[in-house]
């Protein structure tokens, strides 16, 4: 591990991707009929151009070793630390690259499960497919009935000799119709505490475990769920008995919960940083509109435009503080304060553009920057949903964080 970073080495390989993106790809070259299609109806063939662009762009940061800044080059980074590590995600957030974010839950939370308790064979056979970009990873957890509870997920494995059968529904899966690898958690039975439960009564936590699922298996079928934005990002998936082999069984059986716990901490710190919704080019393009405008001349918009910069402040003063110089208790609840700041944030700058815009923010009249908000207004309350609900984040924050009782049960 290094703590050196060539930041002009960085930032030169940087801008000559930026040129060489520019050159090649529609969406950066500024194709407006595919833009307005992708804004309201997710096509096979936008998904596919999506898809091909970022996985291009991931390729090319993993050969430079910008893809996993604190990883080994075999896995495409540099062995920076932590700090060192941040600021180049930063620039490379930051850079006017095409969208990589069909790649991000594979990168962020099923990489960070695998790495983190994953076996060495299992590291080798995943991981640097999905930091180079070559495949697609998905979490396959909620589920009809196990949403907030997730722990009381009905989808079972059941073990037949050195292999698992796996049947049951995910639900909200992001990505999943373009995922190779899916990290679903699963119910097992193998557990023996003599029928208590141990200290989970229930077995809830303690039958549960962490399955690697090769989305292209027998069995697996995919569906889209089409949302009032008109994309259809998130999918269910139905597992009709499965066959995975053990050894892509992710750490221990019984031990899921704990996977589980990384891979939302992981999650939740991802959406709080500037490769989670709330991108450089959003803050960009919100700090545009209100120049384009003139609307800081407006009373009326002065207030909405403080509450935006302030929010957007905030998030960017949490990510550039080091985690390991954090107190434990609070490094224990970075991801839902992460969160809950950035929601924040898309909030302010949601409601900014719609101050700003009028009507013209979900509906085309053809005046410039209007209708190319619609799918952010209208996707971002959906935010406060995923990756947990906001009610959820506030009562880690407090339990773990500040060392609050749980609350009482009613009666």
């Amino acid at each position: 591990m290094t703590t050196l970073l060539d930041a002009v080495d960085v930032d030169a390989t940087v801008a000559a991707l930026e040129r060489r993106f520019a050159a090649s790809s529609p969406e950066v070259t500024g194709d407006a009929a595919c833009d307005r299609i992708s804004a309201i109806e997710e096509t096979t063939e936008g998904t596919a151009r999506r898809l091909g662009s970022a996985q291009a762009v991931q390729r090319a940061l993993f050969d430079a070793g910008l893809a996993n800044p604190s990883g080994p080059p075999e896995l495409g980074g540099r062995g920076l630390d932590s700090g060192a590590a941040h600021r180049v995600r930063e620039m490379v957030a930051s850079a006017d690259l095409p969208d990589r974010a069909m790649l991000f839950v594979g990168l962020h939370i099923v990489g960070a499960a695998i790495a983190r308790h994953g076996s060495d064979d299992l590291v080798d056979l995943v991981l640097p497919g999905l930091y180079r970009g070559d495949t697609v990873g998905c979490q396959l957890f909620s589920e009809p009935g196990a949403g907030s509870d997730l722990a009381s997920v009905s989808t079972r494995a059941r073990r037949d000799g050195d292999h698992w059968v796996v049947r049951g529904q995910k639900v909200w899966t992001s990505h999943a119709h373009v995922a190779d690898w899916g990290e679903a958690l699963v119910r097992t039975d193998s557990v023996d505490d003599g029928g208590t439960g141990g200290s989970d009564p229930a077995g809830k936590h303690t039958r549960l475990t962490m399955l690697l699922v090769d989305m292209h298996a027998p069995g697996v079928t995919v569906r889209p769920l089409r949302q009032m934005t008109g994309s259809a990002a998130f999918n269910e998936v139905f597992l009709d008995d499965v066959v995975v082999p053990d050894t892509h069984r992710i750490g221990e059986v019984g031990g899921g919960w704990a996977i589980a716990r990384t891979s939302l901490s992981a999650e939740r710190a991802m959406m709080g940083t500037l490769e989670g919704p709330l991108t450089r080019r959003v803050v960009d393009r919100i700090v545009g509109l209100v120049d384009d405008n003139h609307a800081a001349d407006e009373p009326a918009l002065r207030a909405p435009i403080a509450r935006m910069v302030a929010a957007v402040a905030a998030v960017d003063a949490l990510s550039e503080r080091e985690p390991d110089d954090w107190d434990p208790s609070i490094r224990a609840v970075a991801g839902p304060v992460h969160k809950l700041l950035m929601t924040e944030a898309l909030d302010a700058i949601a409601d900014l553009a719609i101050a700003i815009l009028g009507s013209r923010a979900v509906a085309d009249d053809g005046a410039p920057d209007g209708f190319a908000w619609s799918e952010f207004v209208l996707s971002t309350p959906g935010l406060h949903l995923a990756g947990g609900t906001d009610e959820i984040q506030r009562s880690m924050i407090a339990q773990r964080g500040l060392g609050l009782p749980r609350d009482r049960e009613p009666g």
